[in-house]
C-alpha cells in the first residue's frame, strides 16, 4: 500500500510506449500468464456479434452484474474508446479444460444458484488471476505516466470476485471491489477468438457439451489500452 511513485505526465514518443508495452508484456508472464502480446489498438477488434453471443444463448450472468448485458457499455462506445488509443496488451492463461466444460462444471441448486464445485471453483481462480493481472498493469500504467489506461477482464466479476453474490451495484450501492472489477472482453463487444487465434494462440470454442478430453486446454484472455 502507497508504495507506488508516480512519473510526470508528459507526451510519450511512439517508441517510449513500446518500450512501456514490453515492460508490462514481462509483468503479465511474472504474474503467472501462460503468454502475452503488445498489439496495435487497430488490431482490437470489437464486433456486436460478440455481446450478443452474451445474451443467445443467455450466459448465467445475464442481467445479474453491472458489468454484464444488457448492462454496460455498447458496442459503439467500446468500438470509440479503443480508436482513442495506440496500443494494447493482450494477455492469456491456459487452464485445464476439464475446469472450463465437461461433467461436475456447473451444477444448479433448488433455489436456482449456482454451486461451486471444485471444477468451478478453479476457473473461478483462472477468471480472478486474469482480472488481478490486467489491473495491476493498468495501475502500472497509470503511475508511468499513461493515465488514460483502462483494462478489460474475462468472465464476470460477480463470479469471480463477489461469489455469485448479488451485485450490489445494481442496487444502487457501492461495488465490492471499485479497484479490480472491469467488464470482460466479450461483455464489451471484443472478438477474443480472432485476436486470440490472429496472436497465434491456441484457442478453442469450448461449449457445454463439449468433451474436454478433445481440448489440449481452455484459454482465458485479458486486455489493458494503452496510449
Amino acid at each position: 500500500m502507497h508504495e507506488k511513485k508516480p512519473k510526470q505526465v508528459r507526451v510519450f514518443l511512439e517508441q517510449e510506449i513500446r518500450e512501456d508495452m514490453e515492460k508490462y508484456r514481462r509483468m503479465a508472464l511474472d504474474m503467472g500468464m501462460t503468454d502475452a502480446k503488445a498489439i496495435p489498438a487497430e488490431r482490437v477488434y470489437v464486433d456486436t456479434r460478440v455481446r450478443f453471443k452474451c445474451m443467445i444463448p443467455k450466459c448465467p450472468s445475464y442481467g445479474s452484474c453491472a458489468t454484464c448485458p444488457p448492462y454496460g457499455y455498447e458496442t459503439a462506445q467500446i468500438r470509440e474508446l479503443v480508436s482513442a488509443f495506440r496500443f494494447a496488451l493482450l494477455v492469456k492463461l491456459n487452464i485445464d479444460s476439464s475446469n472450463i466444460t465437461g461433467d461436475g462444471l456447473l451444477e444448479i441448486d433448488k433455489e436456482g444458484n449456482i454451486v461451486q464445485t471444485k471444477p468451478m471453483l478453479q476457473l473461478l481462480k483462472g477468471y480472478r488471476k486474469v482480472a488481478d493481472v490486467v489491473t495491476n498493469i493498468e495501475s502500472e500504467a497509470f503511475y508511468d505516466g499513461h493515465y488514460l489506461a483502462v483494462a478489460f477482464s474475462a468472465g464476470s466479476c460477480k463470479a469471480h470476485y463477489c461469489n455469485f453474490l448479488e451485485c450490489q451495484v445494481l442496487k444502487g450501492m457501492p461495488c465490492r471491489f471499485p479497484l479490480k472489477s472491469r467488464p470482460s472482453m466479450e461483455s464489451s463487444s471484443m472478438d477474443v477468438y480472432r485476436m486470440a487465434a490472429e496472436a497465434g494462440w491456441e484457442i478453442f470454442p469450448i461449449g457445454s457439451d463439449c468433451n474436454p478430453a478433445h481440448v489440449p486446454h481452455g484459454t482465458l484472455v485479458g486486455l489493458v489500452l494503452v496510449d
